[in-house]
């Protein structure tokens, strides 16, 4: 015989991913010849529920190397970039305790410069990055549970126990 039992869990009960694009300008003292390389570090984010949104406050440290004066000189700007993206989630669980929610979300691909033009003392800058959202709630799944089914060939009684009851008195 088996019965039907609830548990309440915590689990995934919504989830999204965006592939986010951000374009940024940094402009220079110095008249930039061309970019030598350009790469993004300290990527901090933080993710906060809003309805069917998760909200995604980000910030990250952007370095540019550029040559200047015809290629005979070059130099480092850094410069942190703030943005803020939002990601649909769907809606996988549509039974669960609304005020239980957590959001968990990871980079599934790192921000990376895709592009960078110069324009007179500004570098425009193509960033790509994708994050995955989830959102975990308490919700209720419901389970079966197999009783086990006894075996009439292990009958505890058939065993042959004998107790000596004068065992303490025995010398």
């Amino acid at each position: 015989m088996n019965e039907v039992r609830e548990i309440v869990t915590k689990a995934v009960v919504a989830k999204g991913k965006k592939a986010m694009h951000i374009t940024h300008s940094i402009n220079t003292t110095k008249h930039p010849y061309s970019v030598l390389g350009c790469w993004i570090i300290n990527h901090e984010f933080e993710a906060t529920r809003n309805n069917d949104l998760v909200d995604i406050n980000g910030e990250f440290e952007v370095n540019i190397w550029y040559s200047t004066e015809e290629n005979s000189r070059t130099d480092v700007l850094r410069e942190k970039v703030a943005y803020k993206k939002d990601i649909k989630v769907k809606r996988i669980v549509n039974e669960y305790l609304k005020n239980s929610d957590d959001v968990l979300a990871k980079i599934l691909k790192h921000p990376t410069v895709t592009n960078a033009k110069i324009i007179d003392n500004e570098i425009k800058l193509d960033i790509d990055l994708e994050i995955l959202a989830e959102v975990i709630g308490e919700t209720k799944m419901q389970v079966t549970v197999f009783t086990p089914v006894v075996n009439e060939d292990d009958d505890i009684d058939d065993l042959d126990i004998e107790v000596n009851e004068d065992f303490l008195n025995d010398k």
